[in-house]
């Protein structure tokens, strides 16, 4: 009788040994995809669905937090050095990494305002602003409809501050001065249609900066561009019935939003919300409250609503709420589609009641 060959190390010890290497094997696939950090959740989600199955991308401020003056703690300090590709909106935005950024290596960088070509609008004051209401036209009866600032000469001296740049109030000259960061407004992804630029021309820089993904970014970009249509048309629809109405918002983060979709923005309360607006702009935006046909003052889930309550007292105008950042949302690519959806909804829901 012939007997069996015995392995040196046992048939427990072999699948043990196999099933280890099994999972490790999708970890170490992992390590040798290049890593992208992106630095907002709105962001994330974009990069996130044009490199799925292609890249690592990595959210570095958390959906939770501002990303004005935030502080990095060391495990995402670590995360950012690591990334083979940052991917920021522009010290417009996240003026915390201007420094960190500066020491980039060999990393490849992309400030969305700075390196693409995208339709930027100039940042606003806060307080009333002068009803130029606009039922523009850029294909779904809403309009993109500002002049084309180049990614590259946005005029960013010093990074646009004004002469008083700690945001004190000048009552002695009669004004009040909004701490802001640039002479562009920053929240470029509440636009479809700056966020179809963004896919087409990010895509574009990821294939030339790793060809061998090519074919896979292309897919990706494909297949979000199309789902980018679809939200848009329906956000278009949904809104259509209340783009008379008018609102006054906390902070000017929505122009973007209001101006493609042709919604009619009477003022907001300030532009940095962490920056508490002076009694003149107070008494200012309550005497247009006052006026009777601002039917919704705009809070954030992330501010209390005290100062909207003091505009709002004693007149018929009801408050809502609006995220511009997605504070709740899980991250991923589904994210900026949800945060759109609850945009729209906020609106919608606010300015449509009788």
């Amino acid at each position: 009788m012939h007997s069996r060959p015995r392995h040196p190390f046992g048939i427990p010890l072999l699948v043990s040994l196999l099933a280890i290497l099994g999972l490790a094997l999708p970890g170490l696939a992992a390590a040798d995809k290049p890593r992208i950090v992106a630095t907002i959740l709105p962001i994330h989600s974009i990069v996130a669905a044009l490199g799925e199955d292609a890249f690592e991308v990595e959210l570095l401020v958390p959906a939770s937090a501002s990303p004005h003056g935030y502080s990095m703690r060391p495990s995402e300090a670590r995360r950012l050095q690591n990334a083979d590709m940052v991917v920021w909106v522009g010290p417009e935005l996240e003026t915390f990494l201007e420094r960190p950024l500066r020491r980039a290596g060999d990393r490849e960088i992309i400030s969305l305002m700075d390196d693409l070509d995208l339709d930027l609008k100039p940042t606003r004051e806060g307080g009333v602003w002068e009803h130029h209401h606009d039922h523009g036209n850029d294909g779904h009866g809403h309009g993109d409809h500002d002049h084309d600032h180049n990614g590259h000469g946005h005029g960013h001296d010093d990074h646009g501050h004004s002469e008083d740049h700690h945001g004190h109030h000048d009552e002695a000259h009669g004004h009040e001065h909004d701490h802001h960061h640039g002479d562009y407004d920053a929240h470029i992804w509440l636009s479809p249609a700056i966020v179809r630029a963004i896919t087409e021309q990010l895509a574009e820089r990821l294939t030339q900066w790793d060809p061998e993904r090519a074919e896979t970014v292309e897919a990706n970009r494909d297949a979000l561009l199309e789902r980018i249509d679809d939200l848009d048309g329906r956000l278009a629809r949904q809104l259509e019935p209340v783009r008379d109405q008018a609102f006054i918002v906390f902070h000017d983060a929505y122009q973007y939003f209001e101006q493609h979709y042709g919604l009619n923005a009477a003022g907001s309360i300030s532009i940095d919300p962490s920056r508490s607006p002076g009694p003149r702009r107070i008494s200012e935006l309550r005497e247009r409250v006052a006026d009777g046909d601002v039917v919704c003052l705009f809070t954030e889930p992330q501010f209390r609503p005290a100062l909207a309550e003091t505009v709002a007292e004693g007149t018929d105008t009801r408050l809502g709420v609006l995220d511009p950042v997605g504070a709740e949302l899980e991250a991923g690519p589904e994210a900026w589609f949800e945060l759109m959806q609850n945009m729209a909804d906020g609106f919608a829901d606010c300015l449509g009641k009788e």
